[in-house]
């Protein structure tokens, strides 16, 4: 009896390995928000293309290759049906979307998509060869991490909207309350504070400021100006921190 087992045995796993055999392997990332120039994208993108191109070797007359770049900018996507530089497209001062996409099948890397967008940002390689599509994977995530920024995306504007607003109308309620009981001074600046306060966080275009993906012609290297954004809107947060000490300031004055 043992030795019809043993066969069985031998066959399953041989049969196994036969089905596993060129079966395709796909890695994901999901990335933080981006904010990078178009020669920064071009140089990932260039780089990932040599390293595709030498993982496949050359093409056949009738092989089968697509590649295609998407941009996206306010109120319509430009598509261009081969690979191309972002640099070398015109484009506004900035795109809020790009994704570039490279399809051959039955390849050690058969498909690899990059998708950056406001919502989401995904790089996605699939190919037969699991430790080229790793590699290639890594190399992706590892060049773009490097353009990673704090805060942005429309999740974190939505959160980030709505807690702010609750915030600055709130303070708005009570210190225009507390202004029309006392009429101090202390109180019509409180007053005057959550007001602006509230009007920055709706009127300010904040999905140009925070966007989860931003693509330039061409990026400031100064700190200051590279962070403006950001720094605004924690000048933003630090304003509804301060409201509270408009009330004691003038005590503390009269006291010194």
């Amino acid at each position: 009896m043992r030795l019809p087992v043993l066969i069985s045995v031998c066959l399953s796993l041989a049969t196994r390995s036969l089905c596993g055999y060129g079966a395709e392997v796909s890695h994901n990332r999901d990335l933080p928000p981006l904010r990078l120039a178009a020669a920064d994208l071009d140089t990932i993108l260039h780089k990932t293309h040599s390293v595709i191109a030498a993982a496949n070797g050359p093409s056949g007359g009738q092989e089968v290759i697509r590649e295609s770049v998407k941009l996206g900018v306010p109120g319509k996507e430009i598509e261009i049906p081969h690979f191309s530089m972002a640099s070398s497209v015109a484009f506004p001062k900035e795109v809020f979307r790009f994704s570039y996409t490279y399809y051959r099948p039955d390849k050690p890397i058969s498909s690899v998509t990059v998708d950056l967008g406001d919502s989401s940002r995904r790089v996605s390689v699939t190919g037969e060869a699991a430790d080229q599509v790793q590699a290639i994977t890594n190399l992706l995530e590892t060049d773009l991490l490097r353009h990673s920024t704090t805060i942005g995306g429309a999740m974190f504007r939505r959160v980030a909207g709505v807690c702010l607003s609750v915030a600055f109308l709130t303070s708005l309620i009570f210190s225009s309350a507390y202004w029309w009981n006392t009429r101090r001074s202390s109180a019509l600046g409180m007053l005057v504070c959550s007001a602006l306060g509230l009007l920055l966080v709706l009127l300010v275009p904040w999905h140009r400021y925070l966007a989860g993906f931003a693509l330039y012609q061409s990026y400031s290297p100064f700190f200051l100006v590279r962070c403006a954004p950001q720094i605004f809107f924690f000048g933003l947060l630090a304003a509804l921190a301060g409201i509270p000490l408009s009330y004691f300031l003038p005590r503390w004055r009269r006291k010194a």
